[in-house]
């Protein structure tokens, strides 16, 4: 797969919370992935994202361009080689279940625009602009208009829903139509098409419809036109077209800012609109994307935050707007599955938030599951009534999917996984049809997908990985070759990468880690390498972002950090890797912002902060913490407020506040009783 060929420019300009929404928040974004047949889904958290899920959109779908409906109830796909995929919204946790009848029509589609009513949708094809009415309620498409094009690539509609402009690359034009409010039915506007700069790529329109800009790829230059608020008509600007980067392929405007994506020289071009005459002027020198190509960006409506989305490195950056010069800076980024090309928002009454719901724990001796209330202004637990819930023999591992509908275990003496459903009100759980599900020679280690597709665990005796696809009752079925070798001996843990493209297994009697590649459509794994770290490593944590990989090694008693390779998935150590922790050590955790990472020992938790951008760590000054008792499992929930261990010779849970600065202070009635050998706890988190 060549991962460097030039892939058309896809621009969708989401035309953000109309009027009847006004206060209406981004809470979720979702990433076009062309080469690897998804959709990434993130919660927007501040101001970065946190990978929640992902949906596959079919073998060689090629998604292009996503766009969400101003009603914020369904997302529709762009499939480069299929037609066009839509998706109903959860508006809570941001999942897409599929619309009836998708996917719809047939053929490559470039780029997609929903109409400001919400009634429409326009669909490029790069020979044609095709129109479809939106079903309100159900959100299937339905086939109104077909208009021949010369090589139209790109859309836009201006907030009024008065005209459509497609960018036609092959051309050298713009083509403008006027939109009938009542059938939504184009029709070509007197002049069009208009002449642009060589090989137009994308399409942007100021907030109040009066301006347009077109980055032209082969000009390396913005072609600017006034929009004829009557007829539609284009007039070029003074001074148009102006200068921007190589190989300009995206554009989009926040407020009285213009940014254009220029994809060869790796930049983004800044300018301020004269908000009477359109004439751009340059903020400042173009902003470096780094090893960054950007294909496509996208404005938060809420937010001076603009998101772009980089084909080659398989990466989201996140870009702060200075409020007063609108000069961009860095403020997060996060890697998608592979090779990015659009992004959408979806909006709701308010930003993405979290609160502790439940907390389990699995009991190695008892053979059972624990599980807890959580009170989330406080973080204290309270025994759900109908606790314990009986496990196979041994249980070593236990996990829960992201949106708490499963809990896991891998039962290391009975050689099997138990599979549960959590009721949502009381936390009871029950076991799914057919637990427990047969599994290696003692599996010691369960993961999960943060969407729940497939779950892992690591056989510590037979040397294997058995892996499993979920169905919507959490019932377990093998997945294509499962078991997989590890390549490696003893394998004692293993944990999945935020956006769930790869698993890493860390091989305790071979001092090895070794990687897979997940098959989004099968969870087939395949191997991907391999790397050293220091003396039996047992426990692994990965930073929210994916970025960073660290791996608890308990005879050395030290902690090795890589940095992870956002398309290949290969480890590099980071500097100063191995990192020294005080004495024995059995568990370890990143809390979900990102900045700490935690070492659970004998008696006392060690904390440590990522501290700088190449995955450094640094005890912090106060730490350990005292009261554990030989910590075997931490866990932080995701509103980053508490942090608990289960204390395998204490047979109980200890709870934690976290203080500002990473520090921990014992919660009232830490610890809290459990049952016999406490190995290991996850935590279920609501969405608010």
């Amino acid at each position: 797969m060549n991962r460097h060929c030039k892939v058309p420019a896809v621009i969708v300009i989401w035309l953000g919370v109309t009027l009847a929404h006004a206060r209406l928040v981004p809470r979720f974004a979702y990433v076009a992935n062309n080469q690897d047949d998804t959709v990434s889904i993130f919660a927007l958290h501040k101001s970065g994202l946190r990978a929640i899920g992902y949906v596959y959109t079919g073998a060689g779908s090629n998604p292009r361009a996503v766009a969400v409906t101003p009603s914020q109830s369904f997302l529709y796909v762009a499939e480069g080689n299929v037609g066009i995929a839509g998706y109903a919204i959860n508006n809570v946790n941001g999942h897409l279940t599929p619309v009836p009848g998708s996917p719809f029509v047939a053929g490559p589609e470039f780029s997609i625009s929903v109409y400001p009513s919400g009634k429409f949708l326009a669909a490029i094809s790069g020979s044609s602009v095709s129109l479809y009415a939106i079903n309100a309620t159900t959100g299937t498409l339905t086939a109104i208009q077909t208009i021949s094009g010369d090589s139209p690539i790109a859309a836009a509609i201006d907030p009024q829903g008065h005209f459509l402009f497609t960018a036609n690359v092959n051309s050298n034009t713009i083509s403008a139509f006027s939109i009938n409010q009542t059938s939504g039915s184009l029709t070509a506007v007197a002049g069009s098409p208009f002449a642009t700069g060589p090989s137009p790529e994308g399409v942007a329109i100021d907030q109040h419809g009066k301006f347009l800009y077109v980055p032209n790829g082969n000009g390396a230059s913005v072609s600017a036109f006034a929009i004829n608020s009557v007829s539609g008509a284009l007039t070029p600007l003074a001074g148009s077209p102006f200068a921007a980067g190589s190989v300009p392929m995206a554009a989009v405007i926040k407020k009285s800012f213009l940014f254009v994506a220029n994809s060869a020289d790796k930049t983004i071009s800044q300018y301020t609109i004269d908000p009477t005459t359109g004439s751009l002027t340059p903020i400042s020198a173009p902003f470096p994307t780094r090893s960054s190509g950007p294909l496509a960006l996208t404005a938060n409506p809420a937010q001076p935050l603009v998101y772009v989305a980089d084909h080659d490195s398989d990466e989201v950056l996140v870009l702060g707007i200075t409020q007063r010069h609108g000069s961009l800076f860095y403020e997060s980024i996060i890697r998608s599955r592979g090779s990015p090309l659009s992004i959408a928002l979806a909006s709701g009454p308010s930003t993405v938030s979290y609160a502790p719901r439940f907390v389990y724990e699995c009991n190695s001796s008892s053979n059972n599951v624990w599980g807890y209330g959580v009170t989330a202004a406080t973080g204290s637990l309270a025994t759900i009534a109908s606790s314990p819930f009986a496990a196979g023999s041994s249980p070593h591992s236990v996990v829960s999917d992201l949106d708490g509908q499963f809990v896991f275990t891998a039962n290391g003496g009975s050689n099997d996984v138990s599979a549960f459903t959590v009721n949502q009100q009381s936390g009871a759980l029950v076991a799914v049809p057919g637990s427990p599900f047969a599994a290696g020679t003692q599996p010691v280690s369960v993961a999960v997908d943060n969407g729940a597709h497939f779950v892992y665990v690591a056989n510590s005796v037979s040397n294997t990985v058995s892996g499993y696809s979920v169905s919507s009752t959490g019932t377990l079925t093998n997945v294509p070759n499962s078991p997989f070798e590890t390549q490696g001996t003893g394998p004692m843990a293993l944990t999945i990468d935020p956006r769930g493209k790869s698993l890493y297994v860390a091989n305790t009697h071979s001092n090895s880690l070794t990687i897979f590649e997940i098959d989004a459509a099968t969870g087939n794994l395949q191997f991907a390498g391999s790397a050293t770290t220091a003396n039996a490593p047992i426990m692994l944590a990965i930073d929210k972002d994916g970025r960073y990989l660290y791996a608890l090694n308990q005879d050395s008693q030290n902690i090795s950090g890589y940095a992870i390779d956002a398309v290949t998935g290969q480890l590099a150590p980071v500097r100063n890797s191995p990192f020294d922790v005080p004495g024995p050590s059995y568990s370890i955790t990143i809390d979900p912002v990102g900045n700490y990472l935690y070492a659970g020992g004998n008696t006392a938790i060690a904390a440590y902060k990522l501290f700088d951008d190449r995955g450094t760590l640094k005890a912090l000054a106060q730490s350990p913490f005292d009261g554990v008792s030989v910590a075997y499992g931490l866990g932080v929930d995701l509103s980053d407020s508490f942090l608990y261990a289960a204390n395998n010779s204490g047979n109980s849970i200890s709870g934690f506040r976290i203080e500002k600065g990473g520090g921990l202070q014992a919660l009232s009635g830490s610890p809290y009783p459990a049952g016999t050998s406490p190995v290991s706890l996850t935590i279920i988190n609501g969405f608010q």
